[in-house]
């Protein structure tokens, strides 16, 4: 330390200060005219009736007391003069050693925020040695680093072992960290994959911060939820299948009937009694086509509810019939086609060529 700081002449500030006197004048006179206000107005209270005057007399105690008061500042800024001028004196004497203190600090501050830096670099350093070949990534300790890179945990620039323990501390913390997330998130996707379901709405579950246990509950409740209506919607799907059946058992007797029907409508003179049906199909066809032309016209004579869908079957057969006249044959004709059928006339010869 430089021997001009500890000049005593420099140090210590002499000065020749007398105390003021202050002698209060009329001191009794101005006491006993307080005394007189005071007794006239001890216990009195405001009332509604002399609220007027009460406001008034409020008004002028105020007035005196603000007075009183204003005086007193008045002194006391004159008894401070002396203080006043000597306080500008010393402001203006002190100035350059206070730049120079200023211009000091800020150099020592300079090469302090240097000297971190260069120790935040150091840790930053460890960071990535510490996390190499690990999961963990080094920029999430960026709020540590300040504290880490202090003074007090280096030796000159190299770090203290206390440092490089505490680095390693926070770093095992996050290791172990990731390794129960990995484990809990493999935990997760085996449970759902037994139940087959996606895993990823609960992935993210996890990474919300909800507990395995708690994540685990959820999933069991969705499965218990999914299975129920999953069954739900196969006894649906039974019962439709089963109401469908029938419907298309309805539907093939209704077919079976009309038919029937038709048939025992022939005109008497036909010759029914030699009608036969053969096991080859070559005559009779009921296609498509026809059936929708005529489902809209039948269903009224349905004796049940009517389908929500028309199902259309192809049905061969062949007749051999003999008929009276050409007349007979075309009235059994028509009325096979009313029914939705087909007729296909084989000639005599035909039948006689496959006997």
């Amino acid at each position: 330390m430089s021997e001009v700081i500890e000049n005593e002449e420099v140090k210590d500030i002499e000065i020749d200060f007398k105390p003021a006197i202050i002698n209060i004048l009329e001191e009794e006179k101005f006491k006993a005219s307080i005394n007189r206000v005071v007794a006239e107005y001890t216990g009195h209270v405001p009332s509604v009736e002399n609220l007027t005057v009460d406001r008034k007399t409020r008004a002028s105690l105020n007035k005196l007391i603000t007075k009183i008061e204003t005086r007193r500042k008045e002194i006391k800024k004159s008894i401070n003069v002396p203080y006043a001028e000597f306080e500008g004196w010393y402001k203006k004497a002190i100035a350059p050693m206070e730049k120079v203190i200023e211009t000091i600090d800020a150099g020592i501050k300079k090469i302090e925020a240097e000297q971190k830096e260069s120790r935040k670099k150091v840790v930053h350093e460890l960071l990535v040695e510490l996390t190499t070949d690990t999961e963990v990534d080094s920029r999430i300790f960026e709020n540590f680093v300040d504290d880490w890179a202090k003074s007090s945990n280096f030796n000159d620039i190299k770090p203290k072992k206390q440092l490089i323990d505490s680095i390693t501390y926070v770093i095992d913390g996050e290791k172990q960290k990731i390794a129960e997330y990995k484990s809990a998130k493999q935990s997760i996707s085996d449970f759902c994959f037994g139940n087959n379901i996606t895993s990823t709405p609960y992935i993210r579950m996890l990474d919300s911060g909800k507990t395995v246990s708690e994540i685990m509950a959820v999933i069991t409740e969705d499965v218990l939820f999914e299975k129920q209506r999953k069954e739900a919607e196969e006894k649906r799907k039974e019962a439709e299948k089963q109401r469908q059946a029938e419907l298309d058992k309805q539907q093939q007797e209704y077919e079976t009937r009309k038919l029937e029907e038709s048939f025992n409508a022939l005109p008497s003179h036909v010759g029914q009694e030699n009608a036969r049906a053969l096991s080859q199909p070559e005559v009779v066809e009921h296609v498509k086509e026809e059936f929708d032309k005529k489902a809209s016209q039948s269903h009224s004579e349905l004796p049940y509810k009517e389908p929500e869908q028309i199902y259309h079957a192809v049905i061969l057969v062949e007749f051999d019939i003999k008929f009276g006249d050409i007349e007979a044959k075309d009235e059994w004709k028509k009325d096979i086609e009313k029914s939705g059928g087909r007729i296909k006339e084989v000639p005599v010869w035909e039948k006689i060529k496959n006997i």
